[in-house]
């Protein structure tokens, strides 16, 4: 059945410090933040997280998406778009946000633990990890997913190798955010094997801003430890350093083209602009224009350079939903030749070619090009009746034999034919 909805929705998962979420998302008109269920530090941090009531929430979303009505807090969140999405047996969790745990070995300006960093780095986190095995056992993962690791700092999380080992299970790909103040030999790992990915936000190019911004001496070993993630990278799209614009702070061309220059220096091809995400729901229908060319700055310098520029999460908003829109975005359209909603992301996704969609996007655009339908594709993944499967083209796993108990039995030749016409994959 075709109806608007999202990824979020149909295998969403955010584990927030103060409870979770099936959207994280509040950059829109509905405002999103879907809570499910709530936390606070006084409460045991063996966290009893009810599964069913998150099942139920989500069906109950889902189910007046149905209608044609939408749900009022998904109003307008550019995730929305409309698709044959799979049955409900079908939507297990694939993007999953960890971020429960608030220490940190830094100290940034922006961050909403600032304001009272001492309790932050000293409060009681719950224990996300028997929650991840009691979805485990409850056969609630999908396979070949995405889990980002949003923080506090992944060197500071206790659980860390635990929930590794969960990820690996199901070949979920982790994406690690991290202050880079210590080396963390996993995340090498991680990056020298082609199977994980860091995202580091440093925000500056000089030890005098990285001081100001975040209120820890650690410029050099941060930079220190990023060159060596990248040269230890299998793949080079796989490690991003992220620069995020804070008013009156670091929003010009200088502080930008500094940051390019020692991502350049630390062998980093592939950077991330964003604007400061407190500023940007206060101010989105205000934001000044320099703001807004420094995003054109940083692109095209970039490319200059010879690196890629991506422009990211409340940043893509507001130059695709904004009053910046068309001004931003229409010259890389018409360089590209084609049409675009300018209020879908992935039009804009494979416009510019450099964003690398989540897994299971490559496939659903794939079937609907190919009119062959998700249900199909995902029916010929997750049947199996010796639940075998083998690799294919960088983390997409197909069951190999026996599939079973399909009403039209999907022909995998002409779906892996498909597949291998996808843009470049996570």
């Amino acid at each position: 059945m075709k109806y608007k909805c999202c990824n979020l929705l149909t295998g969403g998962i955010e584990f927030r410090y103060n409870g979770v979420a099936l959207c994280q998302r509040v950059d829109h008109i509905g405002g999103g933040d879907i809570v499910v269920q709530t936390y606070d530090d006084k409460q045991d941090i063996d966290f009893k997280f009810d599964i069913k009531k998150y099942l139920a929430k989500r069906q109950e979303i889902i189910a007046q998406n149905k209608t044609g009505k939408i749900y009022h807090k998904c109003e307008g969140c550019v995730e929305l778009y409309e698709r044959d999405w799979p049955e409900e047996k079908y939507q297990k969790i694939f993007q999953m946000i960890l971020h429960h745990w608030t220490k940190c070995n830094s100290h940034c300006i922006y961050c909403y633990t600032n304001k009272n960093k001492e309790y932050f780095n000293n409060r009681k986190s719950y224990k996300v990890l028997p929650i991840l095995k009691n979805l485990d056992k409850n056969k609630l993962f999908d396979y070949g997913g995405i889990c980002s690791f949003a923080g506090g700092e992944i060197s500071c999380l206790p659980e860390f190798e635990g929930i590794l080992k969960i990820l690996q299970k199901y070949d979920i790909v982790p994406i690690f955010n991290s202050s880079c103040v210590e080396y963390e030999r996993r995340v090498e790992e991680y990056l020298r094997n082609g199977n994980g990915m860091l995202i580091v936000s440093v925000d500056c190019g000089t030890k005098e801003l990285h001081r100001k911004i975040k209120q820890v001496d650690s410029y050099e070993s941060v930079w220190k430890n990023i060159t060596r993630y990248a040269n230890a990278a299998k793949r080079k799209e796989f490690i991003y350093t992220k620069y995020i614009v804070l008013k009156d702070i670091n929003d010009n061309e200088q502080a930008i083209e500094a940051f390019l220059k020692k991502s350049k220096e630390a062998s980093v091809k592939y950077i991330l602009m964003e604007i400061d995400h407190y500023y940007f729901l206060e101010n989105r229908e205000n934001i000044p224009k320099y703001i807004i060319d420094l995003f054109y700055f940083a692109f095209n310098k970039a490319k200059e350079m010879g690196l890629i520029c991506e422009i990211y999460s409340n940043a893509s908003v507001l130059l695709l939903q904004g009053k910046w829109a068309d001004e931003f975005w229409r010259p890389y359209v018409f360089d590209a030749g084609k049409e675009i909603n300018k209020y879908s992301l992935r039009s804009v996704y494979k416009i510019t070619e450099n964003h690398k969609f989540q897994k299971y996007d490559d496939i659903k655009c794939a079937a609907n090009d190919n009119n062959l339908t998700y249900t199909d594709i995902w029916q010929a993944c997750e049947k199996s009746k010796k639940n075998k499967y083998c690799k294919k083209n960088n983390n997409f796993y197909f069951y190999a034999e026996d599939i079973e108990n399909n009403e039209k039995k999907p022909d995998l030749e002409k779906i892996n034919k498909i597949i291998n016409k996808k843009i470049r994959l996570f």
